[in-house]
């Protein structure tokens, strides 16, 4: 694709301003938030290999930044900016980085610009004391002239490189899109311009400049200074530049597979198994208990009635195949009669179920009985169908 250089307005020219400003930069608190932070949703991939940083310290940026009831200057804003971003990169990327200068005047030796950093392995401590000697702003805007000695510099930097130009944008020659051309014709794909706007309210065609500067590129993307200064803006603009983001569709939940077991084959799995180690060939209950937990006799009898029978030869077939257990049979009654009386009757019902255990073989001794009377009802006495 063949890239268009707009030429820039008739208003921006090269002018050489008089004026220096010298006063150490105040960085305020900042707290950088983290960025590329792999999850379920997203992971992070490594772009951008070289961070190359234009600063303006030309005249201009002398003034005042009029949205900062500090005094602060441009300049001050600019490196703010930078403080924030260079406290931002991740310290276990592999990163290079370097810082150029641009003005004309005695704050740049009288060339039109400063190398303050070579392109080397990024060290935030580094790159901050390197930031802290741009101490002035003077002289004219040779943007250009940075851009063609930032091009001699990109040729040590490895793999992709992000170069930021950060300035108002202030009278900068009308040359300065086209040495921005030449770098993109130069490197390729290998590069990508951004670029931040440190300008007033009355100064937006600096802005315009930048943004056509990050344009030439077709990568990279243009900001307003003023809105990063929150962590989380920062760490936006920050994982842009260096991140690639691929979204995940996290996998389907499936739930684990719950094995079914039944140890003692009873018909009951052993996550409901209430009487695990039941018998061998016992009829269980729900619960997976054995138990004949309702034998019915008639009123004032201990007459077994032979429904019960399959109960019965169930019973005595599982006590023949385990000689080892043994048994207590316990008797009820309802309330009616004497409590002594019911007393007595229970425990005879109670017998005449071991009795007609023992009649299918089994030794008694293996059975005992207990009679309970009308101390445990299950039901209300005060009804017929509750003493039933």
């Amino acid at each position: 694709m063949l890239k268009k250089v707009i030429p820039l307005a008739s208003a921006i020219g090269l002018v050489l301003l008089s004026g220096c400003t010298t006063q150490p930069t105040s960085y305020p608190s900042f707290t950088a938030a983290p960025i590329a932070q792999n999850s379920p949703t997203a992971a992070y991939t490594q772009k951008t290999n070289t961070v190359f940083v234009i600063l303006d310290s030309s005249a201009s940026t002398a003034a005042a930044f009029e949205a900062d009831s500090s005094g602060a200057s441009k300049l001050d804003i600019e490196k703010q900016f930078l403080y924030r971003f260079n406290k931002t990169l991740p310290t276990n990327a592999n990163l290079s980085s370097g810082l150029l200068s641009y003005g004309f005047g005695s704050c740049v030796g009288f060339n039109t610009s400063d190398l303050g950093q070579g392109i080397t392995r990024h060290s935030t401590g580094n790159f901050q004391a390197n930031l802290d000697q741009a101490l002035c702003a003077s002289g004219g805007s040779p943007l250009d002239s940075a851009l063609a000695a930032a091009s001699t510099e990109l040729d040590n930097a490895p793999g992709n490189i992000a170069l930021l130009i950060i300035s108002d944008g202030q009278q900068v020659p009308p040359n300065t899109l086209v040495e921005a051309q030449a770098l993109e014709s130069k490197f390729g794909d290998r590069l990508c311009i951004y670029s931040a706007w440190v300008g007033n309210e009355g100064e937006k065609d600096g802005q315009f400049v930048l943004q056509e500067l990050s344009n030439i590129a077709n990568c990279g993307n243009s900001v307003n200074a003023a809105d990063l200064t929150s962590s989380s803006a920062m760490a936006g603009f920050t994982e842009n530049m260096l991140y690639t983001r691929t979204a995940l569709t996290p996998a389907p939940y499936i739930a684990p597979v719950v094995r079914s077991t039944d140890e003692d084959n009873d018909g009951v799995d052993d996550a409901y198994d209430q009487c695990l180690g039941t018998p061998t060939g016992a009829v269980v209950n729900s619960q997976g208990c054995w138990s004949y937990s309702r034998i019915d006799f008639g009123f004032d009898d201990t007459t077994i009635s032979p429904a019960y029978a399959p109960l019965f030869d169930n019973a005595a077939y599982v006590l023949q195949q385990h000689p080892s257990i043994t048994v207590e049979l316990d008797g009820h009654t309802d309330s009616t009669g004497p409590e002594a009386y019911n007393l007595g009757l229970s425990e005879r019902r109670a017998q005449a179920v071991k009795d007609h255990l023992v009649n299918q073989g089994i030794d008694p001794s293996r059975l005992t009985v207990r009679g309970f009377g009308e101390s445990q009802p299950i039901a209300d006495n005060d009804t017929a169908e509750g003493r039933a």
